[in-house]
């Protein structure tokens, strides 16, 4: 039987509500950061946490870079996220049966799409639950996996570094290090190297590295704790968030951060000792929009045309972030924050 709690953690998100089925076993946490734009939207996170704490302080860090991200993309969508504590390989149609009856408690306020450990199949079966779901497969309606467009507007982010560092967009002969390679990993990292990068990649997944590196002519396979020590151009981090603390700032001998992970510093704080050590940090929430825009703009009932379109948008609009950041003198973060939040001061203000 479903049972919900609500938590009043000191943040400022508009929800935090537990759900739990112990016939399905189902732990799971939604956060509503804000609905300012619109239905909060975000992943499904299903991993297996170490503490229920560990999956709270995880889930209100997502949910609030759902809003920057949301608002920087142009979505009219707020944001949210949701995890699952669930430690199986695959998860039971039962748990997933279960937490799709928990977003319908919510009656619209969370929309959930695909992220890690969850993938369209389990949004089909979402969807059979609720209306509230975004990210389904084709054979259900949807437009599928959202990690190709990630992949897109990460790639595009990482030519528009190369630009602001380099003065030209071309990744010849650049060598990126991509920790994490994934679906979207994966997927950036044979972009880059269609584009003439020297690619060094890096798996926690025994084996994934050293398969792509195979794959890819010149690419070379390190160990997963290796690869942020290595001298590099550019270091795409594309698993889970948290990677940068300001000891690894200090640390990474690279000219460009830029990947398609959520919340890459522990703290943005991080961002600004990567600014005083000389190497451009490419804000992840800009960085990697193109997931969300992906799906957010199905469940709005977009064409693939306006996607793709809004996809192209977000990729230029990197390029402005690092632009303004240059003339003005100021971190490409800050920048971004301020676009974001001026988004949501206006809607605010007007109620649309």
């Amino acid at each position: 039987m479903l049972a919900h709690e609500d938590l009043a953690p000191d943040t400022d998100h508009e929800l935090v509500r537990v759900f739990r089925d112990a016939d399905a076993g189902l732990v799971a946490i939604v956060a509503v950061h804000s609905t300012a734009l619109g239905p909060s939207m975000g992943g499904v996170r299903r991993r297996a946490y170490a503490s229920f704490d560990e999956a709270l302080e995880d889930v209100l860090r997502l949910s609030a870079a759902m809003t920057l991200k949301n608002s920087a993309a142009g979505l009219p969508l707020g944001g949210g996220k949701s995890v699952i504590l669930d430690a199986s390989e695959e998860p039971s149609d039962a748990l997933i049966d279960a937490f799709g009856d928990a977003v319908e408690q919510l009656g619209g306020r969370y929309v959930a799409a695909e992220d890690i450990g969850t993938t369209p199949r389990h949004m089909d079966r979402i969807a059979a639950r609720t209306r509230w779901v975004a990210g389904q497969s084709p054979e259900a309606g949807g437009n599928g996996d959202p990690s190709p467009s990630t992949a897109v507007t990460v790639f595009g982010a990482l030519r528009a570094a190369a630009k602001a560092r380099w003065g030209a967009e071309d990744l010849t002969g650049r060598s990126v290090g991509v920790l994490g390679v994934g679906k979207v990993g994966g997927a950036l990292a044979r972009m880059a190297a269609a584009a003439g990068a020297r690619l060094v990649v890096a798996d926690a997944l025994p084996g994934r590295a050293q398969a792509l590196a195979a794959e890819l002519p010149g690419a070379e396979a390190a160990a997963g704790e290796e690869l942020p020590t290595r001298t590099l151009d550019m270091l795409a981090p594309c698993a889970t968030g948290g990677l940068l603390t300001p000891e690894l700032a200090d640390a990474l001998d690279v000219e460009v951060v830029c990947g398609a992970a959520n919340n890459i510093l522990l703290t943005d704080a991080v961002a600004d000792r990567l600014a005083e050590r000389g190497i451009l940090y490419v804000p992840d929430f800009v960085a990697n929009a193109g997931g969300i825009i992906h799906v957010g703009g199905a469940f709005l009932g977009w064409g693939e045309a306006r996607i793709r379109a809004c996809v192209e948008a977000a990729v230029a609009r990197t390029g402005a972030v690092l632009a303004e950041a240059s003339e003005r003198g100021v971190t490409p973060l800050t920048v971004a924050h301020e676009r974001a939040a001026e988004r949501l001061r206006v809607a605010a203000a007007t109620g649309a």
